[in-house]
């Protein structure tokens, strides 16, 4: 196996068309590549790239209109992100309940979403409010919505010679959540997740609401059949039923699919029976 450790985007895509025809796996945090190597569940590539020293692919920024993440920055980066945490606190909070210490300050947002697990912390919060993945290669670069960027566990429409290169986030002044179940209390993948996104009027009640929802389907799904029960008025406990048109959970080693159904249902109606409280009452008196 070769091994190569660009600069730069331009020293990246050079290489790139030296090695045409051979496999190549792209290093990151490497965080869940190495031990997928180590018990042979991935096939070791003819050449691997470690992209760690392209410092474009670092870092978080704001305009006007969004904040942009880049690929390589860590999970403990947006964990200590002051802007994320005000803006994202979907994110900031998935973020925290990230696996340990050690694999947050070596994880990469941009490895996270690549990896395409329907079970990624990070996913619900991305989906819900709706982000960008912007995508680097040969021929320029591409915005896609990271709904469309992900195709199932695993799989990504990214073609082979492109790269994830930036995270974008529209500012909407929404507020958000995270909850994430897992079968422990640390560094335990979740056996459901979610993120609720929502806008309020000044009385509390809703004015928008998102609802995303992991490892309960192949990929992230909207919740959208439940939000729009709740939107219309319907009262929580009729509502609540919805959620089963959107999710098609199974059964493995982490639990069963009727748990995973059960369970998203009783937290997403303590959630929004405490934490959503004042806006969901307004529509439960229509």
């Amino acid at each position: 196996m070769k091994y190569f450790c660009p600069n730069s985007i331009d020293e990246l895509h050079k290489f790139l068309k030296t090695i045409r025809g051979l496999s190549m796996s792209i290093l990151a945090g490497g965080t869940d590549l190495m031990p997928r190597w180590e018990q042979n569940k991935r096939l070791m590539p003819d050449v691997l790239i470690d992209i760690k020293k392209m410092g474009e692919l670092f870092g978080i920024r704001e305009n006007e209109n969004e904040i942009i993440i880049g690929a390589l920055t860590t999970i403990q980066d947006i964990k200590k992100s002051k802007l994320i945490y005000n803006e994202f606190s979907s994110l900031s909070e998935a973020a925290r309940q990230f696996a340990g210490v050690q694999i947050r300050h070596r994880a990469t947002i941009g490895g996270n979403i690549c990896n395409a697990s329907p079970a990624g912390d990070l996913l619900p919060g991305l989906y819900a409010h709706h982000a960008e993945i912007q995508l680097i290669g040969p021929n320029g670069h591409r915005l896609i919505p990271v709904s469309d960027f992900i195709v199932g566990p695993g799989k990504t429409v990214m073609e082979p010679e492109e790269i994830v290169s930036e995270i974008h986030l529209p500012r909407k002044g929404e507020k958000s959540l995270f909850y994430k179940l897992g079968l422990r209390r640390s560094m335990a993948i979740a056996v459901v997740n979610f993120a609720v996104v929502y806008n309020t009027n000044p009385d509390n009640s809703f004015t928008s609401l998102n609802i995303t929802a992991g490892a309960v389907a192949p990929t992230i799904v909207f919740l959208k059949s439940f939000s729009d029960a709740i939107m219309n008025g319907v009262p929580l406990d009729e509502a609540i039923r919805f959620v089963e048109k959107d999710i098609s959970p199974i059964n493995d080693i982490r639990a069963t699919a009727n748990y995973r159904r059960t369970v998203l249902k009783n937290v997403l109606k303590y959630t929004f029976r405490h934490e959503l409280a004042d806006a969901h009452e307004e529509y439960e008196e229509k």
